[in-house]
């Protein structure tokens, strides 16, 4: 072996052989024989091969398996500075996907297919900051918050403290606790006496409907309370009247209404009742008089 280069020497004083024209080389320098073929080679192919064929010993750094290496490629290897040896192409590649990998900068783990990522989870992005340990304002969990802003354990606790805040005045929308949704719904069961629980149109009567909401039972009316005008702010007693699915969808799909009537039905109906129904409806008035509809 050349000390410098570390290769085999072939043509040298050592050897006993002595460097030839390949073209002259009529014999095989490995065996002596004459050549069949003439060509440049400096030997015969099996000798050739034969030489190739000479194998080292290794053991794989992945799987730690001992492997036979070809010699010369296992010269190559270290002339290109290379000193690792694996014993298939695959243990190469998952050997060298966590050797190369970036590593956390927390735990220092090796994190293959994560180049641009500096932790290797949230919890380790978490724990690097360094926050302190805190309470839940909701639920008084004790937990690390995420960033310096972070106030609540979990979504569910930041939904339910929202929605706390948003009552009464914490509310932009809030009108000194009046709305016309509320009026409606106040209003809705006086639409429902003055009519007598039935369809004005069909005369259709009260069948609640039983379904499943949030896994528990819960009913719905088979009549509903249309608004003449179509102006959901306007809960006057006399624009409301009461009619069933059926009918409020012939009303809306047909191109002129077939229950022209109906504003004059809610007229006289009103000024039928009671004075005590009466009396509650004009309450009802008064109270949300800054919603009524212009």
């Amino acid at each position: 072996m050349d000390p410098v280069t570390k290769r085999p020497l072939l043509y040298a004083p050592e050897t006993g052989f002595s460097h030839k024209p390949s073209r002259l080389n009529k014999t095989c320098i490995l065996c002596g024989k004459p050549k069949n073929n003439l060509g440049r080679g400096q030997a015969h192919r099996e000798c050739y091969m034969k030489v190739r064929s000479v194998k080292i010993l290794l053991r794989c750094l992945w799987c730690n398996e001992e492997f036979l290496k070809p010699r010369y490629e296992y010269n190559k290897a270290l002339r290109r500075g290379h000193f690792a040896f694996y014993c298939c192409k695959e243990h190469s590649q998952a050997h060298h996907a966590v050797k190369n990998a970036r590593r956390c900068q927390h735990c220092d783990v090796a994190m293959p297919g994560k180049r641009n990522n500096k932790f290797c989870s949230m919890q380790c992005r978490i724990d690097s900051r360094n926050h302190p340990e805190t309470a839940c304002t909701v639920c008084g969990l004790i937990f690390r918050k995420k960033t310096s802003r972070t106030v609540y354990c979990s979504r569910p606790c930041a939904d339910k403290a929202h929605s706390i805040r948003m009552l009464g005045w914490g509310n932009s929308h809030y009108k000194d606790g009046t709305s016309y949704s509320k009026w409606f719904k106040e209003t809705r069961p006086l639409i429902f006496e003055r009519d007598k629980d039935r369809c004005v149109a069909c005369t259709a009567t009260y069948n609640p409907v039983t379904f499943m909401r949030n896994g528990a039972p819960a009913q719905r009316s088979n009549l509903i309370v249309h608004h003449l005008d179509e102006n959901p702010a306007n809960n006057r007693v006399e624009n409301l009247i009461l009619i069933c699915y059926t009918c409020h969808a012939v009303h809306h799909k047909s191109a002129t209404s077939p229950f022209p009537w109906f504003a004059e039905y809610t007229r006289q109906a009103s000024e039928s009742m009671t004075s005590k129904w009466k009396a509650t409806a004009t309450s009802l008035l008064e109270a949300y008089s800054s919603t009524t509809a212009s």
